[in-house]
């Protein structure tokens, strides 16, 4: 039986260091008003730092993947 790394997004590690190393990674939710966005997917580190930036009245919020976003990358091997 092999071991397999699965992390959230939340780790940081740089997609190319996690090919290399077969991590698999589960993008966090990251909400802004109505709009839901999957981290490293949906929207990247550099597009959320404009929208916090940016003059608005919508506070962010995160949500950590649901179990079946890790059961699907699970199965994915």
């Amino acid at each position: 039986m092999a071991i397999q790394v699965i992390t959230d997004s939340t780790s940081d590690i740089p997609p190319e260091t996690a090919k290399e190393l077969g991590i698999r990674v589960v993008p966090i939710y990251v909400r802004f008003g109505d709009q839901l966005f999957r981290d490293g997917v949906d929207i990247q580190s550099e597009e959320l730092y404009r929208m916090l930036t940016a003059p608005s009245h919508w506070h962010p919020a995160t949500s950590q993947p649901t179990p079946e976003a890790f059961k699907a990358v699970d199965n994915e091997y």
